[in-house]
């Protein structure tokens, strides 16, 4: 109830307008996972990251670049500074020029520093994670995507089905009138098939907002205007004679997205430790410095500059910071014995799911075949049913007890269907299969 208010709120909020039924897209379960693919926001929030993570690894090979700095600088010594010594008359005298100009230039190019390249490392690291993080944006939505066009599915055959149900209902009630108006029924049968036929509508109405809700749902993992009239094309045909052809034996989750994200998580752990134990390591620069100046005491350039130009080398060698380092390295090791035990309850978990989906599979096949025999065996009821009140040998309460059951058999028949194909979505989910078709 909580949904279906949220998107009332979205339709009033946008002032919706209706469309124009010419206006209505069809779709098949390969175009609406195209949609989903190009259109859904989850997909962008991933690809932005991707681009972010590409950007920071550019920027870590740029650190191996030459780095190269000007500067300039102008002072007026408003007051010069002032020497002191006996030797001169009042035992100060003032040094220097009044304006003293300077320009200079510098450049370093790192040579070795190991954890420069680890960085480099790090962020082909965060590169794999970004990608992986994006498949498994990707296989969660085409697992909803596929859930919801194949609801969309259910409820429209299920709402074939109560149509069906309340036709007969009518049929049954308008009958049985006619009957009583010749005298060959009861007013009580009059009652009960007009009971009977009034109690379907509001399961039929129930039925047709479901179907309404499946459609916005399915419309916002689209990411479709909320009033685009939309028509799904496809059924349970494909699926009805689907062979469970998976086995509990032979389970591959290595492909499983979450199970290698978290084996990524453990790469980057381990880079980390390698990252922090180069801190132990020299750091080896190149350098070149020049520089220009010049001093007078009126403010122009009529004077020479002093020109100088230094090039050498520059070593940066840790002395007293091992403690800090490996209280660092323990934290790292720590956290990597933690991703450890984490991903053997993740695959164990990934190991149940695949099994429960798996046997669901199983279980709804099975019960395909039983429910298929049901919907035979319930039709032939209800055709008996109506033979026997006809001609006086059934009650009208027995009819539409028959009826029920024909109802029921056809939802359960069409509910065990869309049970199979969620528990095939969610296996190949667990395992990792990126499928774009039924």
């Amino acid at each position: 109830m909580k949904v279906l208010a949220v998107i009332f709120m979205l339709l009033s909020a946008t002032a919706i307008k209706a469309a124009d039924p010419a206006d209505t897209l069809r779709l098949t379960v390969e175009e609406a996972l195209e949609i989903a693919l190009s259109e859904n926001l989850n997909i962008k929030i991933a690809g932005a990251e991707l681009e972010r993570v590409d950007y920071l690894k550019q920027e870590n090979w740029y650190a191996l670049l030459p780095s190269v700095n000007a500067s300039g600088q102008y002072s007026n010594n408003i007051m010069k500074p002032v020497f002191f010594s006996d030797f001169f008359p009042g035992g100060k005298m003032e040094v220097g020029s009044k304006h003293s100009y300077s320009l200079a230039g510098a450049a370093q190019l790192p040579i070795f520093s190991m954890a420069l390249y680890k960085n480099i490392q790090m962020t082909e690291l965060e590169i794999k994670a970004a990608l992986e993080s994006a498949r498994t944006t990707k296989l969660d939505l085409i697992q909803q995507v596929k859930n919801g066009f194949y609801g969309v599915v259910m409820m429209e055959e299920s709402l074939v089905v109560l149509e069906q149900s309340y036709k007969n209902a009518m049929e049954s009630a308008d009958n049985i009138r006619k009957m009583y108006e010749q005298g060959l029924a009861s007013e009580y049968d009059k009652i009960r098939s007009e009971v009977a036929a009034r109690n379907i509508s509001p399961t039929l109405t129930q039925a047709r907002n479901g179907l309404e809700l499946a459609k916005l749902q399915l419309k916002i993992l689209l990411s479709l205007p909320l009033n685009q009239e939309i028509d799904v094309v496809g059924d349970f045909d494909h699926f009805s004679g689907l062979m469970v052809n998976y086995s509990a034996g032979i389970l591959n989750l290595e492909e499983n997205s979450n199970l290698k994200t978290l084996d990524i998580q453990l790469e980057k752990l381990n880079k980390s430790y390698e990252l922090v134990r180069s801190q132990r390591l020299p750091v080896l620069a190149g350098f070149a410095n020049y520089q220009m100046q010049m001093q007078n005491d009126k403010f122009n350039f009529d004077k020479p500059w002093a020109n100088s130009f230094a090039v050498g080398l520059s070593l940066q060698i840790p002395i007293f910071n091992k403690l800090s380092i490996s209280l660092k390295e323990k934290q790292t090791m720590v956290g990597i014995r933690q991703l450890e035990y984490q991903r053997r309850l993740l695959k164990e978990s990934l190991t149940l799911s695949a099994l429960n989906s798996v046997n669901e599979m199983k279980r709804a096949g099975a019960q395909l075949k039983s429910d298929r025999e049901a919907v035979e065996q319930a039709m032939k009821g209800y055709e008996i049913s109506k033979v026997r009140y006809n001609t006086g040998a059934g009650t009208v309460l027995e009819m539409n007890d028959s009826e029920v059951a024909l109802t029921r058999s056809r939802l359960n028949y069409t509910q065990t269907l869309y049970d199979f194909i969620k528990a095939k979505n969610e296996y190949e989910k667990v395992i990792g299969k990126e499928n774009l078709e039924k």
